[in-house]
């Protein structure tokens, strides 16, 4: 779906260009580009024949309020055009905002990075700013410096197609794809569940339940094997779950048995485009810890399970994920026991500045077991 477009007061900097909207004070600068040879048909149209044909397409430029002018920092000059264009189609076609975009870069400036370094701005602030969903870019087969400008950039190869050009000849294309990292992890209210198992109640964990979990937050076997730094005072425990119910992402469990509060169980954000799971899917990871005193019984694969029963079946999650510390065998063996498969393996830098390796496993919808998405 086309996103709503305005960059008429956007002004964007990298080390080398700004970008900002066109103005008629730019005419000069635009024919100066346009009119070169090859220039052009690398995007589909012909080179200017004329500068009263650059000041046309100028006040169209300025009109549509869609793309950015080039400006080289060093001198001032206009030396090239980045649209946020409208999709041709939509690919994804499910409700969520995407735009398309396009560029041209001046001859005189070709293989020095600057359009990489103009394409990486504007994802930037179509993703962070905007808030879109997704951005699609394509380029001519014959055009290899175009289709390394969008790798580069991060996109994912879609498919081939045709290309219509404004002169009236068709031309192959491939169509890339990349999705905003920050719109994989869709919401999760923590305020809004309540959940019971056999033997557990789950619900929102709150400020009055650090001292029921102050054993758990001091204790350094645990600490050491769920990577945070173990509190040494009632005080820092008292922040660490304020911290952690603003957040809001949380719940505790809450043994039936006694109403003791046992442990917690999260539903975090986490950087997925560092992971191999398909960036057009929605999840969040869980993350848990037990007091050890009810190791070994049983409850915390109880709880995951009731998790993972909620994200699919009331949010409609496409995926959760789950980790340990490849050291951390216990863990393993909850994560397997609730139908989790292996992604990945890798090192990861800790808040605490350590390095762990980290096993990372992923359970796919029953909607979608194999965890593919297919476009438009």
């Amino acid at each position: 779906m086309n996103a709503q477009i305005d960059i008429s007061n956007v002004r964007l900097t990298t080390d080398r260009l700004i970008l900002r909207p066109w103005t008629m004070a730019d005419l000069e600068d635009l024919y100066e580009y346009a009119r070169v040879d090859d220039v052009g048909q690398m995007a589909g149209w012909l080179p200017h024949k004329s500068i009263e044909e650059s000041r046309e397409i100028l006040k169209s430029f300025i009109e549509q309020k869609k793309t950015f002018a080039l400006e080289l920092r060093e001198n001032g000059k206009a030396i090239g055009s980045l649209g946020v264009e409208e999709l041709r189609p939509d690919p994804v076609g499910d409700g969520r905002f995407g735009r398309e975009l396009g560029y041209v870069l001046s001859r005189d400036y070709w293989g020095h990075g600057l359009m990489t370094e103009a394409v990486k701005a504007v994802i930037s602030y179509c993703f962070s700013e905007l808030g879109l969903d997704y951005l699609t870019c394509g380029h001519f087969l014959r055009n290899q410096r175009s289709r390394r400008v969008i790798e580069k950039a991060g996109f994912w190869y879609l498919r081939d197609g045709l290309y219509q050009t404004r002169y009236g000849t068709q031309e192959q294309e491939a169509l890339y794809i990349l999705h905003n990292p920050a719109k994989i992890s869709p919401p999760f209210d923590a305020s809004a569940v309540r959940l019971e198992t056999p033997r557990l109640v789950l619900r929102p964990l709150n400020q009055e339940d650090w001292s029921a979990l102050y054993s758990t937050l001091a204790d350094a076997v645990i600490a050491d094997l769920t990577g945070w730094t173990p509190v040494q005072t009632e005080q820092e425990a008292q922040t660490s779950i304020r911290d952690s119910a603003q957040k809001n992402e949380t719940l505790v469990l809450v043994l039936k048995e006694n109403g003791n509060v046992v442990g917690t169980i999260s539903i975090q954000k986490r950087p997925w485009a560092t992971y191999p799971i398909h960036q057009a899917l929605h999840g969040r990871e869980f993350g848990f810890d037990l007091c050890r005193e009810y190791w070994g019984r049983g409850l915390m694969p109880e709880a995951v399970r009731a998790m993972c029963d909620y994200c699919f079946d009331v949010l409609n999650y496409d995926f959760v994920t789950c980790g340990h510390f490849a050291r951390n065998t216990r863990s393993k063996r909850t994560i397997e026991k609730c139908g989790f498969a292996f992604l990945e393996e890798a090192e990861r830098q800790l808040p605490t500045g350590v390095t762990e390796d980290i096993v990372t496993y992923i359970r796919y919808s029953p909607k979608n077991p194999t965890g593919e998405y297919h476009y438009v």
